[in-house]
């Protein structure tokens, strides 16, 4: 976990299942700012069940319930098929780079007006 001038980054690596899931959902809100602004860089991901979903889940509307952001980056192919199939990637933002993750969160710290609430991977591919 890195504090970051504008956000938390949190590099996740392994696995969010039914033993982990809780720990790592508790961990991340422990350690958010006020600012409420969080990106977690799901790269080196190597499962998730529907456990580690719901703290992602969890996660999302305890940050946005707080007005804040929560980047989903670089989804490791597994997280991004879970993601893409259960139609999360229409909800929460997915960034395919860091660069990109962090360019969102500045634009929130900038008071930029925020972004349109589907922006996925797929879009932001292509």
């Amino acid at each position: 976990m890195e504090n970051r001038d504008t956000c938390i980054l949190v590099r996740v690596e392994g696995e969010i299942d039914y033993l982990t899931a809780d720990a790592f959902r508790e961990h991340v809100l422990s350690h958010a700012s006020a600012a409420w602004r969080i990106i977690l860089d799901l790269q080196d991901v190597a499962f998730c069940d529907s456990s580690g979903l719901g703290a992602l889940v969890g996660l999302w509307k305890t940050v946005t319930a707080r007005r804040g952001r929560l980047v989903l980056s670089r989804p490791s192919p597994v997280c991004h098929r879970i993601l893409q199939r259960t139609g999360l990637d229409a909800h929460i933002m997915i960034s395919p780079t860091l660069r990109h993750a962090f360019a969102k969160v500045a634009a929130d710290q900038a008071g930029a007006p925020p972004s349109p609430l589907v922006p996925n991977a797929r879009q932001d591919a292509s």
